[in-house]
C-alpha cells in the first residue's frame, strides 16, 4: 500500500476528493487520502482540494488538508493556487491561514496571475490591504489569459482599491518578475 496521499490517481479520484472537500466532509477526505489518493490531485476546472477549500473560505477544511500534507503552494494549470483562490474569495482569514502555512505571497502561476491581482479584480479591498500589508508587490505584473498583461492597478475596478494601490506606489504598467 502506498503512503497516505502519494498515488496520483485518475481524474475520477481527484473529482471525488474535490467533491468531498466541497461538501465539508473531512472524514471522506481523510479516508480517500489514507487510501492513497494524492491530497494534491488536480481536478481540471476545479483545482486541487486545497484550492477548492480556499476558494470556499472553508478554514476547517484548509487546516485538515494542510495536516494531511497538502502543498500550500501547489498550483493546478488553469485553476491557480490556494492563495489565489483565497484572494478570489476575498477572505482575509483564509489568506492569513495560508500565509502562516508558508504560502508564497507573490507567486505567479503561469497563465494566471498573483493573489494580489486576483483580490484587486474581485474588488476585495480588505484582502488587497491585507496582502499589501504583508509585503505583496503592488507593481508585480503577470501575463495571463491569452497573453494579457495584468498588474494590480490596471485590473482595479473600484476607486477605493485603485486609490489604495496608488497610495502604495502602484503603477498601471507594473513590473515583471525578475
Amino acid at each position: 500500500m502506498s503512503p497516505p496521499g502519494t498515488r496520483a490517481g485518475h481524474a475520477g479520484e481527484a473529482a471525488a476528493l474535490v467533491e468531498a472537500v466541497r461538501h465539508g466532509r473531512t472524514d471522506l477526505v481523510r479516508q480517500q487520502v489514507h487510501a492513497g489518493v494524492s491530497v494534491d490531485a488536480c481536478a481540471p476546472g476545479d483545482g486541487s482540494p486545497l484550492i477548492v477549500a480556499a476558494q470556499g473560505a472553508d478554514r476547517t477544511m484548509v487546516d485538515a488538508l494542510l495536516h494531511l500534507g497538502a502543498d500550500v503552494n501547489g498550483a493546478c494549470q488553469g485553476d491557480g493556487n490556494p492563495l489565489i483562490a483565497a484572494a478570489a474569495a476575498g477572505d482575509v482569514g483564509t489568506l492569513a491561514q495560508l500565509l502562516d502555512a508558508g504560502a508564497r505571497l507573490d507567486a505567479v502561476v503561469p497563465g494566471d496571475e498573483t493573489a494580489l491581482i486576483t483580490a484587486v479584480r474581485g474588488n476585495h479591498l480588505a484582502a488587497v490591504q491585507y496582502l499589501a500589508s504583508h509585503g505583496a508587490d503592488v507593481n508585480l505584473g503577470a501575463m495571463a489569459d491569452n497573453g494579457q498583461w495584468r498588474t494590480p492597478l490596471n485590473q482595479a475596478r473600484g476607486d477605493a482599491v485603485a486609490g489604495f494601490l496608488r497610495g502604495k506606489g502602484a503603477t498601471a504598467s507594473g513590473t515583471p518578475r525578475r
